[in-house]
């Protein structure tokens, strides 16, 4: 799977219209404004990654943060997000950037957020790995990173992952994608990429990324949801880590 292809999707008119559509409907996850609250500060600087058109910073920013870059490699999704900014009249610094290149000075933030399963959605683990080595290094040591994915765990979707499994076993699996959890979802605006990972797999990548759990743990565990977000966004799994205080 090509990033470019996955760049494609997401500037069509039609996805970028669902993504305004939550951000003025849907706003921050009533679960998402417990964890923001307890792990972040209004006066901290804060980086959001795959911002879509806002729904997260806008959040934020309604909060009370006030120096909030968010970015997404999407145009058309910083375009309307920077649109949705001067309507609401909000001072969020949104711009086009990519998360496995960030254009960023070295321990220039105080936090970070990758939200909806958008680190998921960056094909190949060595580039995941990439985005999450990135990310640590425009952390200040002590800085702390929260994102979420959904989980291939032991409990959830067992029988459609043995399916899975069979296939690659028979090696009849997508041509397209490049590693066992990889997905499509067929949405209506054409195939919709993301990874399904292992609670190992996401502990592997943030340890070969020099990150230090904190928490993980299910958004069912913080509150139930109401039905608009629920019908936004299926269970998930939030993971909050640390970048390491110097020695």
């Amino acid at each position: 799977m090509k990033g470019d292809t996955i760049k494609a999707y997401f500037n069509q008119d039609a996805v970028v219209e669902d993504y305004v559509s939550a951000t003025n409907r849907v706003g921050l996850w009533q679960s998402e404004k417990i964890v923001f609250r307890q792990i972040f500060s209004p006066e901290q600087r804060i980086l959001e990654l795959g911002c879509g058109t806002g729904r997260i910073a806008q959040g934020l920013w309604k909060l009370g943060f006030r120096d909030i870059t968010a970015i997404d490699f999407a145009p058309r999704m910083v375009e309307e997000a920077q649109r949705i900014n001067g309507v609401l009249n909000a001072g969020v610094n949104f711009q086009v950037a990519d998360a496995c290149a960030l254009p960023f000075e070295d321990q220039s933030f105080d936090g970070a957020i990758f939200g909806f399963n958008g680190l998921m959605q960056i094909p190949k683990r060595e580039n995941r790995r990439i985005a999450m080595r990135g990310i640590f290094q425009v952390l200040k040591p002590g800085a702390t990173f929260c994102f979420t994915t959904h989980d291939r765990g032991p409990f959830l979707n067992n029988d459609f992952w043995d399916k899975e499994q069979s296939a690659w076993d028979e090696g009849v699996q997508h041509p397209d994608i490049d590693e066992f959890g990889d997905l499509y979802y067929e949405s209506p605006h054409g195939r919709l990429f993301i990874h399904t990972p292992t609670f190992d797999e996401i502990s592997e990548d943030l340890n070969q990324s020099g990150f230090k759990v904190y928490a993980t743990f299910f958004r069912w565990d913080i509150c139930q949801e109401p039905e608009i977000v629920r019908e936004f966004s299926d269970e998930c799994r939030f993971w909050i880590v640390h970048r390491p205080q110097e020695a």
